[in-house]
């Protein structure tokens, strides 16, 4: 609604300023209007006095026009003639046949102030007779106006007041305006911010912004149904996913004690109880991997209840390190555990379980995807805001997978680095992956203040 205040605030000072300097410009062309034109009179007025004076009457009578009058009145007007003081024309020069060659006083009067049978006229008195000089017909507009000395006055000490009017009307028409599209635009920003919300909107598709209301509207009803439609599906995919992991669960639990008997059972041949013992570490498997894909499945939901407590990072490391050790059947792998002293007094908030849990998926991928002589080595940094685990081998089993010298996206297929990513991420750090030629290395950054761990 802040954004709205501030659009209707532009809206009226745009109006305002527009109003403003139409005003202004008005005035301008109006006073500069006015200035040229008062200059026309002028110039005409020496053109008739220059014509007038290039004319001279004769003893006999006639008429004579020197060349320079004869230019001027040629450029300047269509016809000429010269009135005596009875009013008879004693010259013309292309003065019509249809006009009279005398006319009376009041004739005179008449034609001297508007017009001569449609011809606009200018008339100049001297002693040789009244010089009456003709323009084209339409070319000039003669009409006079008269207006007592009292009224101009009063016009000029109202006009400032009529200016404030002017502006005053303009304002509030500005604002007029800006509130009608106040009223327009505020449910149309309610409607954004409840669509980036996820609710529904229901805007009234009237108006000067009904057409952007019904597209809201229509945006509306196709993101519910779409996440409707995402919502049933991720329920099912749970839902699926829980019931597989709780009925492959008890018999897979059978396989394993069956499997860890006859791997016992002494009076089996060597090579039964083998089998046997690769039969319960593949159902062993097997049943981290359905652990996996449960967690998984809930953690890209938000399912997964996360327990953050204060915890020692060395002393995680150290347990994940002495399990994993122990757990090895290939005495050629070698683990090298490097925790700096500064690092021991280290505590951070996390749920210390699930990264536990990241750290031996990270150090199994170091023992399943490369041959048996690997090193791997693990480590932890800290700084002012974050702390990292790092786990490098410098084996050859991931340099296929990550196509790239370094990135930070996962293989499309597998789930324990995919569950290490989402851990990190729910935590709100970050995974990088890197290629390090030979071996792979894999750098969790997570923050000394987890955001959830304030909920």
């Amino acid at each position: 609604m802040k954004g709205l205040g501030r659009i209707l605030f532009r809206f009226t000072a745009a109006a305002i300023g527009v109003g403003i300097f139409l005003l202004l410009l008005n005035l301008f062309v109006l006073i500069y209007f006015i200035l040229s034109s008062a200059e026309i009179q002028p110039t005409s007025t020496n053109y008739i006095e220059q014509i007038a004076g290039g004319i001279a009457r004769q003893p006999d009578g006639s008429c004579s026009i020197s060349a320079e009058a004869q230019t001027l009145l040629d450029e300047n007007f269509v016809w000429a003639m010269l009135l005596d003081d009875a009013g008879t024309v004693v010259w013309q020069d292309r003065m019509p046949e249809t006009l009279p060659r005398a006319y009376s006083a009041g004739d005179v009067s008449s034609f001297s102030r508007w017009y001569l049978e449609d011809y606009p006229v200018h008339t100049w008195s001297d002693a040789d007779g009244l010089l009456v000089l003709a323009s084209t017909p339409g070319s000039e507009w003669k009409y006079n106006i008269v207006m007592p000395t009292a009224q101009l006055t009063l016009l000029f000490r109202l006009m400032p007041l009529v200016l404030t009017i002017n502006l005053l009307a303009a304002l509030l028409l500005a604002l007029f305006l800006g509130w009608r599209m106040y009223r327009s635009a505020s449910p149309i920003a309610s409607g954004i911010a409840a669509l980036a919300s996820g609710e529904a909107v229901e805007l009234s598709e009237k108006g000067v912004l009904g057409q952007l209301a019904a597209g809201l509207n229509r945006t509306s009803s196709h993101l519910l149904r779409q996440q409707a439609l995402l919502n049933r599906r991720d329920r099912t995919r749970t839902e699926w996913i829980a019931g597989i992991s709780h009925d492959i669960r008890t018999p897979l639990s059978l396989v394993q004690g069956n499997a860890a008997q006859l791997e016992s059972d002494t009076r089996l041949p060597e090579e039964a109880r083998q089998r046997a013992e690769r039969i319960r570490l593949q159902s062993q498997r097997i049943s981290r991997l359905i652990s996996d894909l449960n967690l998984t499945s809930k953690l890209a939901y938000a399912m997964q209840p996360l327990n953050f407590q204060p915890f020692s990072p060395a002393k995680m490391l150290r347990d994940a390190a002495a399990e994993w050790l122990n757990g090895l059947d290939d005495t050629q792998l070698s683990l090298a555990v490097d925790i700096p002293p500064a690092c021991n007094a280290l505590v951070a908030q996390g749920d210390e379980h699930l990264l536990r849990r990241a750290v031996e998926n990270l150090l199994r991928n170091c023992s399943a995807h490369n041959g048996a002589a690997v090193q791997v080595r693990l480590c932890l940094t800290a700084d002012q805001t974050v702390w990292r685990i790092i786990v490098a081998d410098n084996g050859t089993g991931l340099l296929a997978r990550l196509q790239h010298g370094n990135r930070e996206t996962l293989p499309t297929h597998g789930l324990g680095l995919t569950l290490v990513q989402q851990i990190v991420q729910a935590h709100g750090g970050s995974t990088l992956f890197c290629n390090t030629t030979p071996g792979l290395q894999v750098t969790l950054v997570l923050p000394m203040q987890p955001p959830c761990s304030s909920k």
